[in-house]
């Protein structure tokens, strides 16, 4: 299957769509209702897509097929309720395309596992299979941690030429390295260490990733139940695993609680290398770093230039190793939520480029 190349024709098609699609988003009471007028009400349902809960958002006149786009969640309790994920699925519906919004197991909980990555690669492949998609392709959009499954969904032999895009906003690619700034303040930038505070909420969401690496037992459910009993904000997450009493745990569960309880930077690759082969591919897998090299679909990858979670050198990192990367890097963002700022009005208008390209990809 051959990749179309963006024309001049399609951005500014695209770029006509943009009003309506945002107007769609917005869904004020007047352009709302404008909008309603000139391309009807935008249909959701709740579906099943490759065994993955899913809400499809399709255009509000005709049966299609249309150009689809599966949208991903963030980490976030409301996961594909979230009501910015359903705005964002109203103006795509405006726009002309089908909306998908699938939620991989975990999102909602506050973790990425090798499982969220598996239903992700069966969400997307159960909606190019609907009737209803046109071209046996889609867009692939991720917010946070869903903009990291959706980039590690590009990256798979058996749909790489059949995503057209992708979107990814604010993703983590090297989980590695996460675990090094959550536990011992620092990250690593070549040979350099450079601080860096992250969030607690942060630091919570990757411990629990990082235990649901563990092989099924009683040790991963203790461990993982004492994390999810956490407030998803409350201070110093990591305290718990600190406390947690080592002489009965097995050799990969001490492992792990040994490596999220150190917080000396010098000890930090010691205690990685000293995870099971098998924990340490887990962690690759929710790693976009490790397969950049695979994705063949145009990526826009969008970040802070001061995330509260990540640093930036993440990002800057997955650029370089991802041939297909353009890197936008905004000001007004902390992570995912812009703020007002005197740059706001400047992001924007990179912002919409970035929705044109989506568009017309």
């Amino acid at each position: 299957m051959h990749r179309r190349p963006l024309t001049w024709p399609a951005l500014v098609r695209s770029q006509a769509r943009l009003p309506l699609a945002l107007a769609a988003a917005y869904d004020g009471r007047v352009l709302g209702s404008i909008v309603r007028v000139l391309v009807g009400t935008a249909r959701e349902d709740e579906a099943i897509v490759g065994g993955v809960a899913a809400s499809v958002i399709r255009p509000g006149r005709g049966e299609g097929p249309w150009p689809a786009v599966v949208l991903f969640p963030g980490i976030t309790r409301p996961g594909r309720a979230h009501p910015a994920l359903r705005a964002i699925g109203r103006g795509l519906a405006a726009s002309g395309r089908l909306a998908i919004v699938a939620e991989p197991e975990g999102l909602a909980t506050g973790e990425l596992t090798p499982t969220s990555v598996l239903q992700a690669r069966a969400a997307v492949e159960g909606a190019l299979s609907r009737p209803d998609v046109a071209h046996g392709r889609a867009a692939l959009v991720g917010v946070s941690g869903g903009g990291t499954l959706a980039l590690l969904t590009a990256a798979d032999a058996s749909l790489a030429e059949r995503v057209s895009i992708v979107l990814a906003l604010a993703p983590l690619n090297d989980v590695s390295e996460a675990i090094r700034v959550i536990t011992t303040g620092v990250y690593r930038d070549g040979a350099t260490i450079v601080p860096f505070v992250s969030g607690d909420f942060f630091k919570l969401v990757i411990a629990k990733s990082v235990v649901a690496c563990l092989p099924p037992g009683d040790e991963r459910t203790a461990l993982r139940s004492r994390l999810q009993s956490l407030d998803d904000y409350a201070p110093e997450p990591l305290t718990c695993l600190r406390e947690w009493p080592r002489d009965e745990l097995g050799a990969a569960a001490r492992a792990v609680v040994e490596l999220l309880s150190n917080d000396v930077p010098e000890r930090f690759d010691d205690l990685y290398a000293a995870l099971p082969e098998s924990l340490r591919t887990g962690v690759d897998l929710l790693s976009p770093i490790i397969v950049a090299t695979q994705i063949t679909a145009p990526v826009e990858l969008v970040v802070a230039r001061a995330d509260k979670y990540i640093a930036l050198a993440d990002a800057l990192s997955f650029a370089e190793t991802c041939r297909t990367a353009r890197l936008t890097i905004l000001e007004s963002l902390t992570h995912v939520v812009p703020t007002i700022s005197p740059t706001a009005a400047r992001d924007l208008a990179r912002f919409d480029g970035i929705l044109a390209r989506l568009l017309a990809a």
